[in-house]
């Protein structure tokens, strides 16, 4: 028989955890041992973040499990969920009970888990009476957390976790315990559900030693256990995502001018610094923001770098871009300074205009099965489905713009800015938005490709003469999506006739009155000469 009485460790050393682990219980100056008692060190600690080399860090947890010599065991993407069906009918039938009591106390739910062998019975008497103590423990805390319901499905859930993680990760730990050596240890890597927060909640309480990495920085641990006796040790920086585990130790491992490169970006590159890398936020979203603007304004600010535009920002993985997106009636008097205005917008690289209408070939064909099949838990498109059905058009572009691409398609379809048609159902209006995204103009996706985000924003310019054909609903609808990604859009019609009205909300975009209408106005090309200049300059 054996009491066990852990208190917290004094110190730590994050880098040292596999050789303390492996240290045999006597060794720790903190051990005492009391005939059937021991009290002795127990290490809970969580390292918060991650170092910019992701090999290097990954390969560091690696190097800790094997410096443990078997005495950290990770558990984070091992649960065993096995349950044999005996236990699981029994099981059923308790909560049964439980609901027809309207709810057992935290004891008598575990004095039942215990009399009907939904326990492991533990050779050594203590160490069975402490599993049960704290078992009951953490299902107070859960009733106290729930506002004293222990009736409810999530309840339910935790508790038949808890039991079938006790028989498959607890008791085998115990049977086979070495006293000289101690309980081992339990590492986690990641975020939880909320049964395996309790259940390393129950394994601490117990009197394992627990290591969290919390990459992403959430310090869900000392939420979990609290605060106190909980070591910790901070990274420089939050991982933007959870990178999977690597189930074999990386192989690969910076050099020290590869690890410096890392810091200076980390230092001089960061979201909020403005100096920033070509393609720096390449795998980031876009977020448009659109600019009120005179007409003046609108031309100015298509000629300036996104990150000096105001309201831009960075953060999250997401870029916030402002743009223009602006509806020009009529023409100007002054055709000089008119022309010179559209000119200096599409002698730039970075510019497509449009001049002859339809742009786009309407879709045809029902999409409603890949539409419903693309959906979230949400009830939005989900970029992920999207990205890895086979009808998606854009798989051959780097990984980030597709998932920008699939992101602003999900933003445009769940709150679209076209105007639903005549008897048109709002589900029909978003299911022709997804249809016809699908298909966006090559030269659309080449300025998307070329698009640095906080640099120039490609322009898209519509110069609407009237004379091939209209401006179709497709048309507008890729106007939009280009719009929502973070293009900037400037639609000419110089004779102050509606186009885009027809099919989009005018509140989407800004509207310019000019001081003339003109019924026959080609667009005019630059001259020579002007051509010749700018290119020597």
């Amino acid at each position: 028989m054996v009491q066990l009485n852990p208190i917290p460790a004094k110190t730590w050393d994050p880098e040292k955890i596999g050789e303390w682990l492996k240290k045999p219980i006597v060794d720790h100056s903190e051990t005492k041992i009391e005939e059937t008692s021991i009290t002795y060190p127990q290490l809970l600690g969580q390292i918060t973040g991650m170092t910019l080399d992701a090999d290097e860090y990954f390969a560091s947890i690696y190097d800790v499990m094997e410096e443990s010599e078997g005495r950290l065991i990770r558990l984070s993407d091992n649960m065993n969920k096995y349950i044999e069906q005996d236990r699981l009918r029994t099981l059923q039938d308790l909560f049964e009970m439980n609901k027809k009591e309207k709810g057992l106390s935290p004891n008598r739910m575990t004095a039942f888990l215990d009399g009907k062998g939904l326990l492991p019975k533990l050779k050594d008497v203590d160490l069975n009476r402490r599993l049960r103590i704290v078992l009951i423990d953490i299902l107070k805390a859960f009733q106290a957390q729930s506002g004293g319901d222990t009736t409810h499905s999530s309840f339910r859930r935790v508790t038949t976790d808890l039991v079938k993680w006790i028989f498959n990760h607890i008791e085998p730990e115990i049977e086979k315990l070495d006293l000289e050596k101690g309980l081992p240890g339990f590492l986690w890597y990641g975020s939880v559900t909320e049964s395996e927060s309790w259940f390393l909640k129950l394994a601490a309480a117990f009197g394992f030693h627990i290591i969290v990495y919390d990459p992403t920085g959430e310090r869900w641990f000392e939420k979990a256990v609290g605060s106190e006796g909980i070591h910790s040790h901070s990274f420089q920086v939050n991982a933007g995502s959870l990178l999977p585990f690597p189930e074999e130790k990386p192989k690969r491992v910076g050099t020290v001018a590869y690890r410096a490169t890392q810091e200076v970006d980390r230092l001089l590159h960061h979201d909020d610094s403005g100096l920033y890398k070509p393609f720096q936020f390449k795998s980031y979203l876009t977020q448009s923001v659109r600019l009120k603007t005179t007409m003046d304004e609108g031309f100015m600010l298509a000629k300036e770098r996104a990150m000096v535009r105001p309201s831009f920002s960075v953060g999250s993985g997401r870029v916030n871009i402002p743009v223009v997106f602006s509806k020009v009636m009529g023409i100007e008097k002054d055709r000089k300074r008119f022309w010179d205005n559209v000119h200096n917008l599409t002698e730039r690289e970075d510019t497509k205009l449009i001049r002859s209408f339809p742009f786009i070939e309407e879709r045809k064909g029902n999409q409603k099965f890949h539409y419903r099949a693309a959906l979230g838990k949400n009830g939005q498109l989900d970029p992920e489905k999207m990205k890895s059905a086979h009808w998606w058009k854009y798989n051959k572009l780097p990984d980030g713009v597709q998932t920008a691409i699939a992101a602003a398609i999900s933003r445009h379809v769940e709150k679209p800015i076209l105007q639903s048609q005549s008897s048109e159902s709002f589900e029909e209006l978003q299911l022709y938005a997804f249809s016809q995204s699908m298909a966006l103009p090559d030269s659309v996706i080449q300025l998307i490709q070329l698009f640095d985000y906080p640099q120039f924003v490609p322009t898209m310019l519509f110069y609407n003469e009237e004379k091939d054909g209209e401006l179709s609903r497709a048309d507008a609808n890729a106007i939009a999506l280009i719009h929502v990604f973070g293009l900037d859009v400037i639609v000419i019609n110089p004779q102050g006739h509606q186009d885009i009205e027809r099919w989009i909300d005018a509140e989407s975009f800004d509207t310019h009155w000019l001081d003339e209408r003109s019924f026959n106005e080609p667009y005019r090309e630059p001259s020579v000469v002007k051509k010749i200049f700018k290119k020597w300059l």
